[in-house]
Order: structure tokens, then C-alpha cells, then sequence
């Protein structure tokens, strides 16, 4: 059986990726593209345009992540959404801006910067061993799905994270090196219940003005 060639891809900017004590926790929150995060989509679909044609596209329901595929690959066919794909699930303070959950979560705030327990989870959220084998299992089923084909999946910076750091070895905790930008290109060949990365976080479709690492 030949490998899929997965080319996985973080949604454009939403305001959730500005910097900021109003910046929402954005996990499973739907916060849509802002005009520079469809600008960013819009690039990457003329570069994908210029390159072979995909067998299928799947996404992420949540909205960032959904229009940046209709609007990056709407050539190739129907988006299909793909529950596996959501981001971390980060319960009751999904959509509080950050400056309070700092406040009011000062403990567990210090506790997931150190990411070093598997087990965190944020209040009636998911736990990074539990992402992680989401993660897995979704990526794993979208293969094993189109062997020998290739396939665009647009999804989230934790989820991309958690598939390279368990390919490289990496705790399920450290969420911050495998962290792309957004609308970023990363490339896997995967075979049965393993991938090989190609190419990691490649920007070059958009433009320098507005490039930042790890937006």
C-alpha cells in the first residue's frame, strides 16, 4: 500500500491570533477569519492552484478553519468536515479572554506554560493525552482512507502540533515547538499508524507584511 501524502494546513488569522488581554482562548470558541486571515487564504489557494490536484479536502467544522479550506480549495471538490480536526477542547474558560483566565487561573495558567503534564486539562476540558490521541486517530483514518493519494486537511496549530510531536517523540504537554503559523503548509507522507514529515510551517505564498512567526 503507497503512503497518502497528507498536506496539512493552520487556518488563516482570526482575532483569536492577535496579542492581547481581550484575546479569547480559542480552542473550540468559532471565531471566524478576519480580513487579514482571508487575505492569507486567498494567497495560499493561488499557490495550491499552481501545483497537482488533490484527491480530497477535509477540514475542521469550526469556521476558521472551514472557510480557509472553501476559500484555499474550493476547486478540488466539497469540503468535508471532520469532528477530529477541532482544536484543543478547553472547557469553561473556551472564550474568556486571556487576561482573565490569567487572573482567575493563575495556578493552571503557570501549570500549562511549564507543559509538562500530559494529564492538564483546563476546568471541563480535554487533556493534552486526550487531544493527542484524537488527533491520531482523526489523521489516521483520513489516510488510511486515500492511500497513494493526496490530501489538503485544514485544521488548527494544536492539532498540527500534536501530530508532529508524536511522530518526533515529543510529550503530548509541549504544545509550543511544533507550532505552525497561520495559513501555513506543512507536508507528511503517512503510511499505517506512521508519517514521515516532508516539510514543516512554509510560508512563502504570504507575503512579508504580513508574516510573523507563530501568529
Amino acid at each position: 500500500m503507497r503512503p497518502c501524502l497528507l498536506f496539512l494546513v493552520r487556518h488563516g488569522r482570526t482575532a483569536g491570533n492577535r496579542a492581547g488581554p481581550a484575546t479569547p482562548m480559542s480552542g473550540w470558541t468559532d471565531t471566524p477569519l478576519d480580513a487579514r486571515g482571508r487575505e492569507e487564504a486567498e494567497a495560499l489557494g493561488r499557490r495550491l492552484a499552481g501545483g497537482s490536484a488533490f484527491d480530497a479536502v477535509y477540514a475542521s467544522p469550526l469556521s476558521r478553519a472551514l472557510e480557509t479550506a472553501r476559500i484555499a480549495a474550493g476547486a478540488w471538490g466539497p469540503v468535508h468536515m471532520h469532528d477530529g480536526l477541532r482544536e484543543i477542547c478547553c472547557g469553561d474558560v473556551d472564550g474568556a479572554p486571556l487576561a482573565e483566565v490569567k487572573a482567575r487561573h493563575a495556578a493552571l495558567w503557570e501549570a500549562n506554560l511549564r507543559q509538562d503534564d500530559d494529564d492538564f486539562r483546563w476546568p471541563g476540558g480535554e487533556s493534552y493525552r486526550e487531544f493527542r490521541a484524537r488527533c491520531l486517530a482523526a489523521i489516521g483514518a483520513i489516510a488510511a482512507a486515500h492511500p497513494g493519494q493526496r490530501v489538503l486537511v485544514v485544521t488548527h496549530a494544536g492539532v498540527i502540533g500534536q501530530i508532529l510531536g508524536a511522530l518526533h517523540g515529543a510529550p503530548a504537554a509541549r504544545w509550543e515547538p511544533f507550532r505552525p503559523g497561520n495559513a501555513s503548509l506543512t507536508s507528511l507522507a503517512w503510511q499505517g499508524e506512521r508519517g514521515v514529515l516532508l516539510r514543516f510551517d512554509d510560508r512563502e505564498h504570504v507575503s512579508p507584511s504580513t508574516r510573523r512567526p507563530g501568529g
